[in-house]
């Protein structure tokens, strides 16, 4: 009697462990379903464009424009979100109301009609004996997008470019979204208002370690906020997992030569300053 108490007991115990856990494991199912988001919902394919242009009728060292365009398109899983996206990728990019594609398009077409202008000066240029290739020109789009901060998607644009002069130019934009809806995210629905003089001062002296400064005014000598500017908040930033990466173009906090310049915070840093 005894015995048979004790296995009714053990076997009591085993059935509550065997409901506890399968109440678990259906909460756990359940929480990754109601998941906002999934990558594996994004598909990403690239607009891929190489075009050479050079003037009608000129057919011995003519100057050539060339355009290289290879920027990721998202497709969200949701046409409405995809399309919000999309034209926001456009605006961003081009400055056109229109697809990323059509906006790709509307640029190049641009292009080639001012490098036409440049005919006249080609033919001056002949006759000054001086070489048609000092007129070459190139535009080079790259993009890329990753995934980082609360599962928003960052896209990075980087532009270099060569219509004549000393040097090329480059720059890069970064935009932020929020893969469920589309919608940028933008500085303020990251940080808190009123942030911006706590931030600036972060930003300074991420800047004095990045120069290996301990003043402004050296930073100053070295070359940094130079002409007396001041430090701003970039709106180049990427949410990366672990941080945020401000991100300054040439000419913006620094001369040409300095090249882009990275300034990375930390989540723990800026915590009392997010939302």
């Amino acid at each position: 009697m005894k015995k048979c108490a004790t296995i009714i007991f053990y076997s009591a115990l085993f059935l509550l462990f065997s409901c506890t856990d399968s109440k678990k494991a259906s909460i756990d199912t359940d929480n990754q379903q109601e998941e906002p988001h999934k990558e594996k919902e994004i598909k990403i394919d690239t607009i891929k464009i190489h075009e050479k242009y050079t003037f009608a009728y000129v057919k011995e060292n003519a100057p050539t424009l060339t355009i290289d365009i290879n920027l990721p398109a998202i497709n969200l899983g949701n046409d409405e979100a995809t399309a919000r996206l999309d034209s926001a990728l456009a605006l961003g990019i081009f400055n056109t109301p229109h697809t990323l594609r059509e906006s790709c398009d509307s640029f190049i077409a641009a292009q080639k009609k001012d490098f036409d202008w440049l005919r006249d000066d080609y033919y001056n240029l002949k006759e000054e004996g001086l070489p048609p290739g000092l007129m070459q020109q190139y535009c080079d789009i790259t993009g890329n997008a990753v995934f980082g901060y609360k599962g928003y998607l960052n896209y990075t644009m980087s532009r270099e470019e060569y219509y004549g002069g000393a040097h090329p130019n480059t720059y890069h934009n970064i935009l932020n979204f929020d893969p469920k809806t589309g919608y940028e995210v933008a500085f303020y629905d990251i940080f808190k208002e009123g942030c911006e003089e706590t931030l600036t001062a972060m930003l300074v002296e991420e800047l004095m370690r990045y120069a290996q400064a301990s003043t402004i005014e050296e930073l100053r000598e070295k070359g940094y906020l130079y002409f007396d500017s001041d430090m701003f908040i970039s709106q180049n930033f990427l949410l990366d997992n672990d941080s945020v990466t401000f991100l300054y173009n040439r000419y913006e906090i620094a001369p040409y030569a300095m090249g882009d310049i990275k300034l990375t915070l930390d989540y723990t840093t800026l915590k009392d300053i997010m939302k």
